[in-house]
């Protein structure tokens, strides 16, 4: 049977209802992955944001392929132009400080930080090969 996902917002949706589907529990998931089943919820939570390769082991796991259909309501003009090779693009130009121009030792020490990192926001990052 095929299933056409057309928000990405369905796609923890389709993952869930394919594991649900199978038997599969989020723990036993996560075993066959190699990650916690913390790190599971949250990737089948938030699918839509995940690399292709994660999203790949995911549905080998649970017996699922991907087909892509080119959509009859997609035209040309629906993409941006093509860039020829050797086009004269514009340069980025910042619009206090002309091109070639370096940065005054004042103009630096007038910016102020954008944000500042408050210790009890720092939190503990691991990262799972998988």
């Amino acid at each position: 049977m095929n299933y056409s996902i057309k928000p990405l917002s369905q796609l923890p949706l389709m993952l869930k209802g394919f594991r649900k589907a199978r038997g599969l529990t989020q723990a036993v998931m996560a075993e066959k992955l190699g990650i916690t089943q913390q790190s599971y919820a949250y990737f089948e939570a938030n699918a839509a944001t995940a690399t292709l390769d994660r999203l790949f082991m995911v549905l080998r796991i649970l017996g699922v392929e991907i087909s892509l259909d080119q959509a009859a309501s997609v035209t040309s003009k629906s993409f941006p132009p093509p860039v020829a090779v050797g086009e004269n693009i514009p340069a980025y130009k910042p619009s206090n400080q002309k091109i070639g121009q370096t940065a005054s030792a004042e103009t630096i020490q007038k910016k102020k930080p954008s944000a500042a990192i408050k210790p009890e926001r720092i939190i503990s990052i691991t990262q799972e090969n998988w």
